[in-house]
């Protein structure tokens, strides 16, 4: 009786513990909701007003008129797709050979990737960027998506799930004269989408919320991420004047992910279980 019962007491407990948590994330996202669309005398005022008496809509456009702000959005775009799409392909034809190929050292390749994921990257920073500087990337395109291009975590994810496709689908394609870049674009590709959903969402979410490595790659407004962007934002506008004009763009910046997430959070569980062998 102990047993169903201390089950049943763990589940209420953290069903408890997320709603809480719930309604905790919720009433700070309705408050910087409420405190964007403020006047701004009213942002810091006592006591605190959780509703505006007015509220003002032109705030919505104050980082569009004010800043660089829709630069900084294209930027974050164009550097996450990208970086997204080249780790969905290096990982996916990594994962592919580890999984599926049989060559001297492979085993011996595959731990050395898997130990990297050990190596803060803050470590390597100094040599990329010296490598970087050298090949003319700063402040360039393909100094922000090149070095981001392929991930140890997303070879890992994707040699897990390919490993799980049955080798008589690979071998049934060989024999139908089906070669290596076919067969893994006709037989994997299609078998491993929700894992490839999974890796294009965290890469995406991970690249977009990137600051330290935009931070020295870009220092100029033509170039700048997001995240740099807004520090920029912030540091040039100081004071409660500014407080409903960097809400706006914190909640515009964090827009683009929640609604991937949302709409891909199902592929991402599917992902991530199939990766890890669960049924």
């Amino acid at each position: 009786m102990s047993g169903p019962r201390t089950a049943r007491l763990g589940r209420g407990t953290t069903l408890v513990a997320a709603g809480l948590g719930g309604l905790v994330f919720v009433a700070v996202l309705a408050y910087a909701i409420l405190t964007a669309l403020k006047p701004a005398s009213e942002v810091l005022s006592v006591p605190l007003r959780w509703f505006p008496s007015t509220f003002e809509w032109s705030n919505l456009a104050l980082p569009f008129t004010e800043t660089p702000f829709a630069r900084y959005f294209l930027n974050s775009t164009v550097v996450g797709v990208s970086v997204t799409l080249l780790n969905v392909v290096t990982c996916t034809a990594a994962g592919f050979s580890f999984a599926k190929f049989r060559y001297r050292g492979r085993d011996t390749a595959f731990m050395i990737v898997l130990a990297t994921l050990m190596i803060p990257v803050e470590i390597i920073y100094v040599p990329l960027y010296s490598l970087v500087y050298s090949l003319g990337w700063v402040n360039s395109f393909a100094g922000l998506i090149v070095p981001a291009g392929t991930s140890a975590f997303g070879i890992f994810l994707m040699r897990q799930a390919i490993g799980n496709v049955p080798d008589e689908l690979i071998e049934a394609a060989r024999l139908d004269g089906a070669g290596d870049l076919r067969t893994m674009v006709s037989i994997v590709v299609p078998v491993v989408k929700g894992p490839m959903s999974a890796l294009a969402l965290f890469i995406f979410m991970l690249n977009w919320d990137s600051h330290l490595w935009p931070l020295l790659i870009a220092s100029d407004d033509e170039h700048r991420t997001l995240p740099v962007g807004l520090a920029a934002m912030q540091a040039d506008n100081l004071g409660s004047a500014a407080v409903p004009m960097m809400l706006v763009a914190a909640l515009l910046a964090a827009l683009p992910t929640v609604l991937l997430f949302v709409s891909l959070q199902r592929k991402f569980v599917e992902g991530v279980t199939t990766s890890a062998g669960i049924r």
